[in-house]
């Protein structure tokens, strides 16, 4: 199989013998891919320059069996800059996607979800509800989404006076605030029913909506994820505790 001028983003390179790289690639039509890239190791100038996170490419490969043969690379001209926060949670998408998405698996709608976020962080100061956004519609994307208008139970509207506990495999179900005799909050497994609109409004501008988003997030992607850590979430901890 060849194939040629493919729009790609590199999720992740690591050394592959002497002089070539290992390449994990993000593709709309082929979904992930690995491939080598032959000598770049050697190359000095602005080829080897390309091989970099957030910068789009066209690239060619061939091969049948999972690991591919990379052919040539060209620049695309849609660079994204990064930088502190936002670089961090650049690779932290780029951990995502590596950990959840199998090989040769197309998602269009991720791709598309991908470049869009990386623009937003291009942009935006604050990197959470960026971040919050990409990790809700790649569960959508992947079937693990949540209906956030009704009980999973009752079948009635969310109501904002309410508390809803989550079961990941059903969704939300309404239930009495529990509260900790030690912090006077709700647990962190029971969500407030105005958070969980919020969410779905994609508005995050209470601090209390941020958190919960987050908390609700991690805990939808922790079984698909498996027990090993995410190590961009490790160096970002070491950046900001916020996110």
């Amino acid at each position: 199989m060849r194939i040629e001028l493919q729009p790609a983003y590199i999720l992740h390179t690591r050394p592959y013998r002497d002089t070539s790289l290992l390449v994990d690639f993000f593709t709309p039509d082929f979904g992930r891919i690995s491939a080598i890239a032959r000598g770049v190791r050697q190359r000095k100038g602005n080829k080897r320059q390309l091989l970099n996170p957030f910068l789009r490419l066209l690239i060619s490969w061939q091969g049948k069996t999972d690991l591919k043969l990379l052919t040539s690379f060209e620049s695309d001209n849609l660079h994204v800059h990064l930088q502190g926060q936002s670089l961090y949670s650049g690779f932290y998408l780029n951990e995502l996607l590596m950990r959840l998405l199998p090989e040769m698996d197309p998602h269009s709608e991720i791709f598309a979800l991908y470049q869009d976020t990386l623009a937003m962080l291009g942009s935006e100061v604050n990197v959470e509800p960026c971040l919050r956004k990409f990790e809700f519609q790649l569960l959508n994307d992947l079937g693990y989404g949540l209906d956030f208008s009704v009980d999973a139970v009752t079948q009635r509207e969310l109501h904002s006076e309410g508390y809803y506990r989550c079961e990941a495999q059903q969704g939300f179900i309404e239930c009495p605030a529990l509260v900790s005799s030690f912090s006077g909050v709700p647990s962190p497994l029971v969500f407030k029913g105005a958070d969980l609109l919020a969410i779905a409004a994609d508005d995050y501008c209470a601090p209390e909506t941020r958190q919960a988003a987050k908390q609700l997030a991690r805990m939808l992607l922790r079984p698909l994820l498996g027990n090993r850590p995410l190590q961009s979430r490790e160096l970002f901890r070491q950046l900001s505790p916020r996110v």
